[in-house]
């Protein structure tokens, strides 16, 4: 999650700076030259954004956007918060009827409302995934580099890449509740097309078993590297938000068998 927390930082700043100046013309207290310093500086993160996604999906085959249900997702969530802003909105309409605009602005709600729904729907369809890919494919170049290393004769390598929990911040309660999302790879080292599946027995640091579970069948290129995903891998997720198992302890250590055959 460090690279994801990483990301979201380098967006939250030029945000936070491009509307603090905004405020701040309006008033008065701020010049222009600050605020279009400020508007220049989002602008540029955001067109760097877009170059490393099309690197991404030119480099690694990753899709542009999110797929459809984290969509959703995303839209359901922004619903709800702007559900919750007409309903607060509604009940301060009738409770202050006739209350002067210094005390309460219907207008400026609604376009407050707006401007978070808009920030929202931005961080959870666009900068989020922009976070996870880069996560994901710092885990990939991790994965080849171990493999390479690796490499001996093993037709087959299984790389255990992470164990970590889905939260920014893991001393939180919330953080305790949630389980471990661990990241496996599988690389073929053959020159031909192979169908693998593997057997995996995840072990804490005390050598105590977590959990044992098997792969799907998964194709495999020659020389290709593919997460291994199992029945706990989430197929509606995009492939950078996917993981292979969870366990309730972080993973330490694991064995695994793996088979192979062609692909019929």
């Amino acid at each position: 999650m460090g690279t994801i927390a990483l990301v979201i930082f380098l967006f939250i700043l030029p945000f936070i700076w491009f509307f603090w100046t905004s405020m701040g013309l309006k008033s008065g207290k701020r010049n222009k030259t600050h605020w279009k310093i400020s508007l220049i500086a989002l602008i540029a993160v955001v067109l760097i954004s877009v170059g490393l996604n099309y690197y991404f999906s030119d480099a690694y085959q990753l899709s542009f956007f999110q797929n459809g249900f984290e969509s959703k997702v995303a839209l359901v969530v922004c619903a709800a918060f702007l559900l919750v802003i007409v309903v607060v909105n509604l009940i301060a309409n009738r409770l202050f009827k006739g209350a002067p605009k210094s005390f309460h602005n219907p207008e400026v709600v609604w376009r407050l409302a707006a401007v978070f729904c808009a920030i929202i729907l931005f961080f959870t369809m666009w900068v989020y995934p922009l976070g996870e890919k880069t996560s994901y494919i710092n885990k990939i170049e991790n994965a080849l580099a171990l493999s390479e290393q690796q490499q001996g004769d093993e037709e087959i390598i299984v790389l255990f890449m992470s164990s970590e929990r889905k939260c920014m911040r893991t001393n939180t309660s919330n953080c305790h509740s949630q389980p471990y999302q661990n990241t496996f790879f599988l690389k073929n080292n053959l020159d031909i097309q192979k169908e693998v599946q593997v057997r995996i027995r995840a072990l804490d640091s005390e050598q105590t078993e977590l959990k044992v579970i098997e792969s799907d069948i998964m194709t495999l290129e020659a020389g290709e590297l593919k997460l291994v995903e199992t029945e706990e891998s989430f197929d509606e997720a995009s492939i950078w938000s996917r993981s292979s198992f969870e366990t309730d302890r972080r993973v330490q250590s694991y064995e695994s068998l793996y088979r192979y055959r062609d692909r019929d």
